[in-house]
């Protein structure tokens, strides 16, 4: 297995169990351990490929994303984290996810990179589908109901991962192409 393919898997693996960590941790007041599950995941991914330098950017992208999507929906009360009461600035768990979503478009989801309709259709869809997993295991409520937060969740991840997946492949124009696509 070359290095680059052990990147794409560490990042795979990696995210489906910050997912898990974060989501079931953030219904149970655990939910900050996913911070550390998100830096092991990025330090195995950078042992095997050291391109640490070109995901620095889309994890800032994935924190800026965060900053501009979170407040709005805690703000308006369409969602509520478990056992949160900081108003509008998200768990640190929910941030974790953002990062790891956002630099995972160098590794396992870098082929929806050149795809920005089936981002969008695999956005609005999953967006929806993984919120919804994490109200019944507990992560949150939907003070206004699911409907709502249903559809501005589409609405929203549908624009918010092609975004991700323009942003990555603007960025990853010009570098080693190599270590990251699998397109």
């Amino acid at each position: 297995m070359n290095r680059s393919f052990a990147a794409l898997a560490v990042n795979f693996v990696g995210f489906q169990l910050l997912w898990f960590v974060a989501v079931y941790g953030g219904a149970r007041g655990w939910g900050g351990w996913a911070l550390m599950v998100l830096v092991v995941m990025q330090v195995g991914v950078w042992a095997l490929n050291r391109a640490w330098r070109r995901d620095l950017p889309l994890l800032a992208t994935g924190a800026v994303a965060c900053l501009l999507c979170e407040p709005a929906w805690l703000a308006s009360g369409l969602i509520r984290y478990q056992d949160w009461s900081l108003g509008w600035l998200a768990p640190a768990w929910i941030w974790a996810l953002w990062l790891g979503f956002a630099v995972s478009f160098n590794y396992s989801l870098a082929w929806l990179r050149p795809r920005l309709a089936l981002a969008a259709l695999f956005g609005g869809v999953g967006g929806v589908f993984s919120v919804t997993v994490g109200i019944h295991l507990g992560a949150a409520t939907t003070p206004h109901g699911w409907w709502p937060l249903a559809v501005t969740y589409c609405v929203v991840w549908a624009l918010v991962v092609p975004a991700l997946a323009f942003a990555a492949r603007r960025l990853a124009r010009g570098s080693d192409k190599e270590v990251h696509d699998y397109a």
